[in-house]
């Protein structure tokens, strides 16, 4: 039988942070291990430069496109977390390996072309082989998912009847977009037609879908909807499958819910302004000269885009990097409304703010993923959708036990659900 290497390894540059968050833990070499790995030799040195790891955390490097040594690297570790991307590209060969091997997989991707292409691939194959794939656990998508899992549970903690009717997110938020985030954008925008088409279709990835509801939004107000309706429709399609239980029947939101997200401003003109900006973005970038500007831009310091996967981040020699990355933050408040009753014939809504200190791209997005590994390490504390294995959402593969990791967690300075009647 093959020795483990650790119980999480840690896979890219990007999660350099997680590393750190993960080194520093009370319960590292006590309860459980973690290795990191990169792609070569030379980013595998970036990443372990100023400062450098623990030296008990063991360095490897691994050729993502080699089948055989994913699929040996992945038989040495309990959970695999993933910031190496493309992940359209780099990442279907380690989710597989994943699954077959039945290893928890974890990643950042917000990408919903390779959210579908996993659920196509490999969701059947995961609940077989007790794999638990969790895509989007980054901050663009752990707190909208858990915003409404948090709502959900207030609701029901007041009436097991209430059911979610509409759920609805602001979102305010400093920090540096990623290049990894750029990179996905340009890919996603370079799509054929009918793939771009399915994807804006707002319950893509839910296995279950009912009518839209059309509204404004920021960069990844998207592909949060998609996430948070697969969290809705992995529990509906258990009730439409007559699979009862107390637990599943208070995970599920209700046979109808509405999310909408939109990104905060100081008024109706900025409002107007960020819209068309983020409409105009996203349009020109179809065009491959706009496209390879961005790409081939040089952040400060001369480093071009395409040629750093952490260009501003955790880069001790730049001390105004560093004030600037942890002067970054975010802020998500949601109102979440439940369908009418004759108990309470107006709805009851519950607000819900979740909010975070530091960069959400660089800093927070590597820790959140890194709480959402650390729930997988025990399966008694999961989910019964997630003992079950498939791929999976934040809410639904981490639950009340990876609510719990963001209350403890430094990265999230407050997760808080409040409810009051509606009126």
């Amino acid at each position: 039988m093959m020795s483990k290497l650790a119980d999480l390894v840690i896979l890219g540059t990007t999660g350099r942070q997680a590393t750190r968050f993960l080194a520093a833990h009370p319960e590292r070499s006590r309860e459980w291990t973690v290795a990191l790995a990169a792609r070569s030799k030379e980013k595998l040195q970036k990443s372990t430069s100023e400062p450098p790891p623990p030296q008990d955390i063991p360095l490897v490097t691994l050729d993502v496109t080699d089948e055989e040594a994913v699929n040996e690297l992945v038989k040495q570790t309990k959970v695999f977390l993933n910031t190496a991307g493309p992940y359209i590209k780099l990442g279907v060969p380690v989710v597989k390996a994943c699954v077959r091997n039945g290893v928890h997989y974890v990643d950042l991707a917000g990408d919903a072309h390779f959210i579908q292409h996993l659920i196509r691939e490999c969701h059947y194959n995961a609940t077989k082989t007790g794999s638990v794939v969790v895509n989007a656990c980054a901050f663009y998508s752990v707190p909208s998912d858990i915003c409404v899992f948090v709502a959900n549970k207030a609701l029901k903690s007041k009436d097991k009847t209430l059911q979610v009717a509409s759920s609805t997110s602001a979102v305010t938020l400093s920090g540096i977009m990623s290049s990894g985030t750029l990179e996905t954008m340009i890919l996603v925008r370079t799509l054929p037609e009918a793939i771009q088409r399915d994807m804006a279709q707002q319950y893509c990835l839910s296995p279950v879908s009912q009518r839209t509801i059309v509204g404004g939004g920021g960069f990844t107000a998207d592909n949060n909807r998609f996430v948070v309706h697969r969290s809705w429709g992995l529990p509906e399609q258990d009730a439409m499958g007559n699979r009862s239980s107390l637990g599943k029947r208070e995970a599920r939101c209700g046979p109808s819910l509405i999310y909408n997200e939109f990104l905060e401003t100081g008024g109706t003109l900025s409002a107007l302004m960020v819209s068309v900006g983020v409409a105009f973005f996203w349009w020109s970038l179809a065009f491959a000269p706009v496209s390879a500007a961005v790409f081939d831009y040089e952040l400060p310091g001369g480093i071009p885009i395409s040629d750093s996967p952490v260009p501003l981040a955790l880069q001790e020699t730049s001390a105004w990097r560093r004030r600037r990355l942890e002067s970054g933050n975010f802020k998500i408040v949601n109102v979440t409304t439940s369908a009418p009753t004759a108990a309470y014939p107006n709805g009851v809504k519950v607000t819900t703010t979740f909010s975070g200190k530091g960069d959400p791209g660089y800093l927070l997005s590597p820790t959140f993923m890194a709480e959402c590994g650390l729930v997988l390490l025990d399966r008694d504390s999961l989910p019964e959708l997630a003992k079950r294995g498939g791929v999976l959402t934040p809410a639904t593969a981490g639950g009340n036990a990876l609510l719990v990791g963001m209350l403890s967690s430094s990265a999230s300075k407050k997760t808080k659900g409040s409810i009051c009647s509606a009126k």
